[in-house]
């Protein structure tokens, strides 16, 4: 089913005042100016959705950057690797707690090539040492004039322009402030002074989580590129969409032609967490605060139930299951809906359903398993370790490359 989608984009300026890049924002309407955000974490889905399947990167962008903010819940989770690094810059959100999983994950996509800001920088001793782990992977810093007063901006610069990183000043509502920061040494524009966000729309594709699901898992347990061709030309709509994802790209030399380009073109992994943004760009998916939290903690039960069944079996299609019932395992909450009439509607495998419903067979054990860890049951923990034949190092070692 297609429906209308929005977002909106708000330019990004050098000195000269030309186009460098923008931000891209959540909007749920054609008539609203803001959006109120009960949910990161979907917000930020919704419009990286939009960018690539809907409206097209290279229709809204052209060449120019494109900054995506990112709550700990999206930088803590694969989707992002379905970003070009060479096209989007990953805005870290002010709320966001520079923690030790938070960078590790920064390092990790930094190795692959991906570029951050650090959203409303409030300049200030307190703030430096918050953020020090960090200042090495960035390219930018977004100075918000408000917040900042003339010495504090000043200071700013004499702090990162050394370390190589631009300064963005954000908020710039008149000629004078545009002036002032020119003068003491900022790289980068934005505000009300240059453009308010302009709203884009595009036509929207509506898919069914079942479908998103099921392939989610059939991908996972494929064997071979064809196998992965097959399974995407029995839903033709997702496979056109697909097409149309890659070919909208502007950094790309030449269209893809077919099918089976595009498949070699992303890989298994980038397929999985391309489907995995749809999924979680779903309206239903996002409708309460705590959905954030809920998707973070799917995914990753997703990921460590997904090396614990490679352990026990990697020959079979248990780990593509145990996956899967990872992103599945707070479905009830997230669609505030019984797990029985969800699955019923779903028509998922049995062995899932049995799994989710009365936490029998392998892959309920593990269900069993992660919840324990969660609940930090040692017992728990050590008596269904023995039933699976699994090792205490097993275990941390399925935990720990769940964030690798």
């Amino acid at each position: 089913m297609d429906t209308f989608v929005y977002l909106a984009r708000q330019p990004i300026l050098n000195k000269e005042q030309k186009v460098f890049g923008y931000e891209l924002l959540f909007r749920d309407s054609p008539t609203s100016q803001r959006a109120v955000i009960q949910n990161d974490f979907y917000a930020t889905a919704f419009v990286l959705e939009n960018v690539l399947n809907n409206i097209g990167s290279s229709k809204l962008l052209g060449n120019h950057k494109a900054f995506v903010n990112a709550n700990r819940e999206i930088l803590l989770d694969p989707i992002l690797s379905v970003l070009d690094p060479k096209l989007f810059v990953i805005e870290i959100l002010e709320s966001v707690k520079p923690d030790k999983d938070v960078l590790l994950a920064i390092q990790a996509l930094h190795q692959k090539g991906y570029t951050f800001a650090l959203d409303d920088f409030q300049f200030s001793s307190k703030s430096v040492k918050l953020w020090t782990s960090v200042f090495p992977y960035l390219s930018y810093v977004k100075i918000d004039l408000p917040r900042n007063k003339t010495r504090s901006r000043r200071k700013a610069v004499e702090f990162f322009k050394p370390k190589g990183i631009l300064l963005l000043a954000e908020k710039v509502e008149t000629q004078a402030d545009f002036m002032a920061c020119v003068k003491e040494g900022y790289d980068l524009f934005q505000g009300y002074f240059f453009a308010k966000p302009e709203l884009v729309t595009g036509q929207g594709q509506k898919t069914e989580i079942a479908t998103l699901l099921n392939l989610i898992q059939k991908i996972k347990a494929s064997k071979s590129a064809q196998e992965v061709e097959d399974l995407f030309l029995q839903e033709p709509d997702l496979a056109n969409l697909l097409l149309k994802h890659l070919n909208s790209t502007p950094l790309l030399e030449k269209p893809l032609e077919n099918f089976k380009d595009a498949i070699a073109s992303m890989g298994e992994l980038r397929l999985n967490h391309w489907l995995l943004l749809m999924l979680y760009s779903r309206p239903e998916m996002g409708e309460k605060p705590q959905s954030s939290a809920l998707f973070q903690n799917a995914s990753h039960r997703a990921r460590v139930l997904e090396n614990l069944a490679k352990k026990i079996d990697a020959k079979s299609d248990l780990a593509s299951k145990a996956f899967v019932l990872g992103l599945m395992s707070h479905i009830d909450a997230l669609l505030n809906a019984p797990f029985k009439k969800v699955l019923n509607a779903l028509d998922i495998d049995k062995d899932l359903k049995k799994a989710i419903l009365k936490r029998k067979g392998v892959l309920g054990q593990l269900l069993s398993l992660i919840e324990a860890i969660e609940e930090d049951s040692p017992k728990k923990i050590q008596s269904i370790l023995k039933n699976l034949s699994l090792t205490d190092t097993a275990l941390m070692e399925s935990i720990h490359e769940a964030y690798l």
